[in-house]
């Protein structure tokens, strides 16, 4: 009974809550379902997922194309494809936004294995979710991108990391990486990177695996990590990662970190099911 009227509570608060660093944008059609289950205050939510409405009822072809009333080609006329020359390499991405300075938040999405930077920018897969978080930046004076790079180890961490250096002095607020799958790979590279770590205010690990020299580690600076997984993803299991979750709360109080499970969801549902905003505005909040 009090599991079921905190999780109505949390629920009701982010319902309500129009403040934040970004604004709504399709809130309604976006936002998480109610929680079947809220714990840690409301920094645990297990969040009911169906595929005949989560996909189905949401996609014009299932897993391709989204409904038109989920999008909007807004962003999409002023979206540039770019390359930055780091490290003796070109480091390609899209990016959109407030590419001039003076972003109020940037968002780097990195994706997993056999992807590229046009995952992050595809408007019409993943029920539309992708197309949402470049709306959110563009129409919040922020900046999004989603980047290419060379491989998942210490090379390919060098290029995001030249990529936020660039991006970091045009950013006057947070700048965020999400990771998805595999891509979590550089996340953790560059949260153990010291100078990458000092120019980072957040992460995201969609569908991820944990890091336990993260755990070991003597932390300057507490970076707001969200967790979203799918609670039955053969890849990585949510469990793991959940784990991880709690050792961090033990082991150090007061850690900003959020873990938000998909009851039912594969490997690929928290990047179609993340609610970016909320998510976004939590990491803004805990600087």
């Amino acid at each position: 009974m009090l599991v079921c009227l905190m999780a109505t509570l949390f629920f009701s608060s982010v319902v309500e809550a129009a403040d934040g660093l970004l604004k709504p944008y399709k809130e309604k059609i976006f936002r998480y379902r109610k929680p079947i289950v809220s714990g840690d205050g409301g920094m645990f939510l297990r969040i009911p997922y169906e595929p005949l409405r989560d996909i189905n009822k949401r996609d014009e072809i299932p897993v391709r194309k989204v409904k038109g009333y989920y999008v909007s080609s807004k962003p999409k006329r002023h979206q540039k494809d770019l390359v930055l020359n780091a490290n003796g390499r070109k480091v390609t991405h899209f990016a959109v936004g407030q590419l001039k300075g003076n972003a109020a938040m940037t968002v780097i999405f990195l994706h997993g294995r056999d992807g590229s930077r046009h995952l992050g920018f595809d408007d019409d897969r993943f029920g539309g979710n992708f197309n949402r978080v470049k709306n959110l930046m563009y129409r919040n004076k922020g900046i999004y991108i989603s980047a290419d790079f060379v491989d998942f180890k210490d090379a390919g961490k060098n290029d995001i990391k030249a990529l936020i250096k660039h991006y970091r002095p045009l950013t006057k607020g947070p700048l965020v990486i999400a990771c998805g799958s595999m891509g979590t790979h550089i996340c953790w590279r560059l949260a153990k990177d010291p100078a990458a770590a000092k120019m980072i205010d957040g992460l995201v690990i969609m569908g991820g695996f944990p890091n336990q020299e993260f755990l070991d580690m003597k932390k300057s600076r507490k970076i707001p990590i969200i967790f979203a997984h799918g609670g039955i993803d053969y890849v990585y299991k949510w469990q793991t990662t959940y784990d991880f979750y709690k050792n961090l709360r033990v082991n150090n109080p007061g850690y900003p970190v959020r873990y938000v499970v998909f009851d039912g969801g594969k490997h690929g549902t928290p990047v179609r099911m993340i609610d970016w905003r909320d998510s976004l505005n939590w990491i803004a909040a805990n600087q």
